[in-house]
């Protein structure tokens, strides 16, 4: 995810397919009088609380049948779908501006089908928050959409295969009300609550977002908590990780984690230390990437987020001994995995992890050896 071993990798822009981007996308009109973009609120609510999430329906028809398709992905690996614009007048910004636009981002990726597009319409989610964090005031809404393609025509020259439509949806029109202190405290500790109760994906995955979205103080020390996990894979990971990137204190959430190191039933994960350096980085305006960044200026960047990675390592090291059990195992991975470069720490790191090893979770046991085998390869492992 944080892109620290290579120059290289230090930005990616994500790739749409069959369309070109426009500087401004929200401007963008519709290539299409065929197809008809329909942006609803569910269940008809128009007035938010402000960080209360919005949720869109987007409804697709077209008059011409057997003419338009849909791409139906509702995920993107990157962490975000970007497959529309969303828009709001006035102007709000963009939460996540600080990862998408500093260099933290990778190439995404995800499955999915498509949709023959005709009078029946074809329905799709979103949710504004996601895209814009309004503040308290009336907006206008409405969505640039990029997922609508048609076969080409005989005159069409394509190398995809497929000619991408824009379709820009009507407006609809919402109110968000000024901070509730009160409502705040309760949708984070309902959110919690729900968390606690280990639910199933879905409920677990829309109580991480209203955590991440309600963007206080209290929810971003909360995202700290809860970003790190035994299990890794956790669906709710990434979302803890977005809550803390798009906080408006960066400072709290650096604070927070900081003081999530040490914590005894803490488990460290990988993602959680990448973060931590991300938004040290991210707050500190001397690393914002320059309009054109040369290779020099990415070398000393990530000679400086190796730097702070150092640091959150040799702090981490001090607090191992108050973790144990599947925590301390996972902690140990994470540790291993980020100090690759540190010599000394995986001479250390590396035999405390193995004789772990029964503590690690399965999935993480297999990834080790399948993939980071020259991690922990000695006779050590002939054992196990």
């Amino acid at each position: 995810m944080l892109c620290i071993k290579t120059a290289a990798c230090a930005i990616f822009v994500l790739a749409r397919v069959g369309w070109a981007v426009e500087s401004d996308q929200c401007a963008a009109a519709s290539t299409t009088s065929d197809v008809h973009l329909s942006l609803a609120v569910k269940d008809g609510q128009t007035v938010f609380h402000e960080g209360e999430i919005i949720p869109l329906l987007l409804s697709f028809t077209s008059s011409a049948p057997k003419r338009y398709w849909a791409d139906d992905r509702n995920y993107d690996r990157s962490g975000r779908l970007d497959i529309e614009a969303y828009c709001t007048e006035p102007e709000t910004p963009d939460p996540l501006t600080s990862y998408f636009s500093k260099g933290m981002g990778f190439i995404g990726g995800g499955l999915g089908g498509t949709r023959e597009l005709d009078s029946t319409p074809f329905i799709a989610h979103g949710e504004l928050n996601e895209w814009r964090r309004p503040l308290p005031g009336h907006y206008r809404i409405f969505v640039v959409s990029y997922r609508v393609w048609r076969p080409p025509d005989a005159k069409d020259e394509t190398p995809y295969g497929r000619i991408g439509e824009v379709v820009r949806s009507d407006g609809i029109d919402v109110e968000v009300q000024p901070v509730d202190a009160g409502w705040q405290r309760e949708q984070l500790a309902s959110a919690l609550e729900v968390l606690d109760r280990k639910p199933p994906r879905d409920a677990e995955v829309h109580a991480a977002r209203v955590i991440r979205f309600l963007n206080t103080d209290a929810s971003a020390r909360a995202a700290a908590r809860l970003l790190g996990n035994v299990n890794e894979q956790e669906p709710d990971q990434w979302e803890f990780m977005f809550a803390l990137y798009g906080a408006s204190h960066p400072e709290v959430a650096i604070d927070a984690m900081r003081k999530e190191l040490a914590a005894p039933g803490h488990a460290i994960t990988g993602l959680f230390l990448n973060t931590l350096v991300g938004l040290q980085v991210n707050n500190d305006a001397a690393w914002d990437p320059p309009d054109e960044p040369t290779t020099t200026f990415w070398e000393r960047r990530r000679a400086h987020m190796q730097e702070l990675m150092k640091a959150a390592l040799e702090d981490l090291a001090t607090a191992l001994p108050l973790k144990q059990g599947p925590v301390r195992a996972v902690t140990l991975n994470a540790m291993l995995q980020a100090g690759v470069e540190d010599t000394a720490l995986m001479k250390a790191i590396r035999p405390a992890l193995i004789g772990s090893w029964s503590d690690l979770p399965t999935e993480t046991q297999q990834n080790l050896i399948a993939y980071r085998w020259e991690l922990i390869a000695g006779p050590e492992m002939l054992p196990i």
